[in-house]
This record gives C-alpha cells, sequence and structure tokens, in this order.
C-alpha cells in the first residue's frame, strides 16, 4: 500500500465507468475505492449494483497496475437473472443419479434407439439382494408423490421436488447374453444414443420384441448383461418382464410409480 499512498494518498479512487455488455448503454458511473476493486479482472468477476448482481465480462485496463496510473477504469458487464426455486417444477418424482459414459463407436448397429437423459433407469431390473435399498429410495420418491405433487391442467402432474436416486449403484448384474436373447426371441441388437449427447452410451445394447424396448450394458469379455431397462412397454410387457425375473433371479422396478414386481408377486 506504500506505493498506492505516494500515488493516490490514503484514501486512492478509480473512476469507473459501467456498460451493459448485451446495449452497450452506459448505466453508471462511479468514483471507488482502489480497495473495492480486485486487482485484475483477468479472473471471473462479479458485482453488485443497485442491488442486482453483474457478471464482468470485459474489462479496460485488466490489471490494477494500469488503472492506477489512469485512474480510471471501464467495465462492461452482464446482468445475472436468477432463478426462484420456490417455482421450479418438474415432469417426475425422481431421476437416476449415475450417467453413462459414451463412445465414438458402438458394439452392434442392426439399428438404432434413441431415448431422453431423464428416462434413463427410470424402468430397471435389479438384484434380488438390491430390495433393502430399493425401499429405502421408493420411502423417499412416495413421499414426493404424497407431499410434492400438484395438478397440470385436467391429467398432468408436476412436482415441486425430485429425488435424485443415489444408494443403488450399478445394477450389477450377471445375465448371460445369449440366454437374454432366447428368452426374450429375439437376435438383432441393436445401438442406443441420448438426446442431446454425442455418441453412443459405451458397451450399450437393445433388444426389441413385438411389445418391448429393451437396453442396457455388456460385458464382451463375459458376455452378460450388467445392466437392463426398458425405455419402451405396451400391455404385454409384463409377461416379459415376468420371464426375465424368473429366469434370472431379479426383481423389476418402476420408479417413478413405486412399483416393484418380484416373482412372488
Amino acid at each position: 500500500m506504500k506505493l498506492l499512498d505516494k500515488l493516490f494518498g490514503k484514501r486512492a479512487t478509480i473512476r469507473v465507468q459501467f456498460i451493459d455488455y448485451s446495449t452497450e448503454k452506459v448505466i453508471g458511473v462511479s468514483d471507488m475505492l482502489l480497495e473495492q476493486l480486485p486487482a485484475t479482472f483477468a479472473l471471473q468477476t462479479k458485482m453488485t449494483l443497485a442491488d442486482s448482481e453483474w457478471q464482468v465480462q470485459e474489462a479496460f485496463p485488466q490489471n490494477s497496475e494500469d488503472f492506477i496510473k489512469s485512474k480510471k477504469l471501464t467495465l462492461k458487464l452482464s446482468k445475472i437473472e436468477t432463478i426462484n426455486t420456490s417455482d421450479v417444477v418438474f415432469s417426475i418424482p425422481t431421476i437416476s443419479n449415475e450417467f453413462p459414459v459414451f463412445s465414438d463407436t458402438a458394439l452392434f448397429n442392426d439399428f438404432e434407439v434413441s431415448i431422453n437423459d431423464d428416462d434413463l433407469r427410470q424402468y430397471e431390473f435389479l438384484n434380488r439382494s438390491a430390495l433393502p435399498l430399493i425401499e429405502i429410495e421408493v420411502e423417499k420418491i412416495n413421499d414426493i408423490l404424497e407431499n410434492y405433487s400438484q395438478p397440470l391442467g385436467e391429467n398432468g402432474t408436476v412436482f415441486t421436488k425430485c429425488h435424485a436416486r443415489d444408494i443403488i449403484g450399478e445394477p450389477e448384474l450377471n445375465i448371460n447374453f445369449n440366454d437374454l436373447k432366447d428368452v426374450l426371441g429375439v437376435s438383432a441388437v441393436g445401438k442406443i444414443t441420448i438426446y442431446g449427447y454425442d455418441g453412443f452410451v459405451l458397451n450399450n445394447i437393445v433388444l426389441i420384441t413385438s411389445n418391448t424396448t429393451f437396453y442396457g450394458t455388456l460385458n464382451s469379455q463375459t458376455n452378460t448383461v450388467t445392466q437392463l431397462g426398458i425405455s419402451s412397454s405396451s400391455e404385454n410387457t409384463i409377461n416379459e418382464i415376468e420371464n426375465i425375473i424368473a429366469k434370472f433371479e431379479l426383481v423389476f422396478v418402476n420408479w417413478c410409480q413405486c412399483e416393484i414386481i418380484t416373482d412372488n408377486d
């Protein structure tokens, strides 16, 4: 501060001109104390003006040693728009916390299916050993269904909270791929993409019957399916679900409606 004192005295000020970055119009001029300004605007900087938050997009000059000499600083700002989180609603009560890895290539190319990212793992097969964890997640989702839902129009529903499932982890199924194709009566295998993302889900598979579209991941070294879910279904899908859970000793979960299907149902 000794150098600053020599240049300006004890209460050094900088004439700062504020410009709206989108319109190039001057929105204010202020004499600011040097200690109110950062040493550099090369780093991301936010400022509060008239009770609003602004992001510094450009600064002339950028560094304090330069505007100390000129006693002038011009800042181009963009207003930061905030969202009232109390007004945010969700179309579904739960999503999976896990997200897949992507690859430029696919294991199979007989056909291609695309889904939304919110649809990932909403209808999935899990090991029976996961039932205690499933019940914990279902309890949390039921709370949202009962206490954080509101009608949208005549037939719709939205939710003011959305639960991100985070205790199940990877399903780690151990389904023989050939046996699964035999159970479903299919031979063609496709690939899956997610809208808005480049590439294909790593090691993915897609199997389509006359009733259902199944997707999952394959360990090609052991020829086992480690994750299996459903992206589209029909009224006859329940028969295929029951065949799979009986053959491979699994459970099936419809997370958004908190439905669990076991071979004891």
